[in-house]
């Protein structure tokens, strides 16, 4: 069984476009968690009216506001999802036909698969939200942005790879970030996210160190599994990571592979 964990924090027009472009995968998958980090009231029930059209089985979980906690509403997610396989994406994703089942074709027990984004800017994003979406306009889109990054960052998650096999390179390449999938009982090994990341980044790095040192090892489908980011305001970024709780707590020393604070408290 397949569940999909979204990420999701107010952005509704966002999270429709991300489910409609499930819909063109949707034999690969049974399941979506929807795990919410706080959203309003007024959001969340017209949430549950727009994910009650669609033909797939959609959840939603939340979680009261606290300030920015994407590593516990993640685990909230893994909790509730019922899969034995998850992929982990984010509301401001679009999803090109295919993907899903580029992460599917990847999977094996013992390796997580890393997937980019292509950015797609605000007039084109905006574009997209005024139309009734469709496969082939996806596609377009994805092709007319660069692929240079992509290739570029897929080569990189290699040589990081083959680095680390070598002992040439340190525990924290290659990471997961962007979309990313993996089987259940190995986010289990190493307990899930570490929940004490409040606030701006960090989480992803860390669990990707975690997997690594307890032997997970990486795999890229950057060049195969295609997604689109859709543009939105930064509403956070280096500024808020340099001077927030986070980087200290991640380039602390002697870090386990298993956190205590994460799916289970230990």
């Amino acid at each position: 069984m397949v569940s999909i964990i979204i990420c999701f924090y107010e952005r509704l027009r966002h999270l429709k476009c991300c489910l409609d472009s499930l819909k063109f995968s949707v034999d690969d998958f049974d399941e979506i968690i929807i795990t919410d980090d706080g959203s309003s009231e007024e959001t969340v029930s017209s949430l549950k009216k727009m994910i009650s059209s669609y033909n797939f089985p959609i959840r939603h979980v939340w979680q009261e506001k606290k300030g920015f906690r994407l590593a516990a509403s993640r685990n909230n997610g893994i909790r509730a999802a019922k899969g034995d396989y998850l992929i982990f994406l984010d509301c401001d994703f679009a999803i090109l036909p295919g993907t899903i089942r580029e992460h599917l074709r990847a999977a094996k027990r013992g390796r997580f698969v890393a997937g980019l984004c292509k950015y797609l800017p605000e007039n084109e994003t905006k574009n997209l939200f005024q139309q009734e979406l469709r496969p082939d306009s996806l596609v377009s889109l994805y092709a007319s942005l660069s692929e240079r990054p992509i290739t570029r960052e897929h080569l990189k998650f290699i040589k990081y790879s083959i680095l680390r096999r070598l002992h040439l390179v340190g525990p924290r390449k290659p990471q997961c970030s962007s979309h990313f999938s993996i089987h259940r009982k190995d986010m289990e090994y190493v307990n899930g996210y570490d929940e004490n990341f409040v606030g701006w980044g960090g989480e992803d790095e860390d669990l990707s160190m975690r997997f690594l040192n307890a032997g997970i090892q990486g795999y890229s489908a950057i060049s195969k599994a295609k997604v689109l980011h859709l543009w939105h305001p930064q509403e956070l970024g280096g500024k808020h990571w340099r001077e927030g709780p986070n980087v200290n707590y991640l380039y602390r020393k002697d870090i386990p592979f298993k956190c205590e604070n994460g799916l289970l408290k230990l």
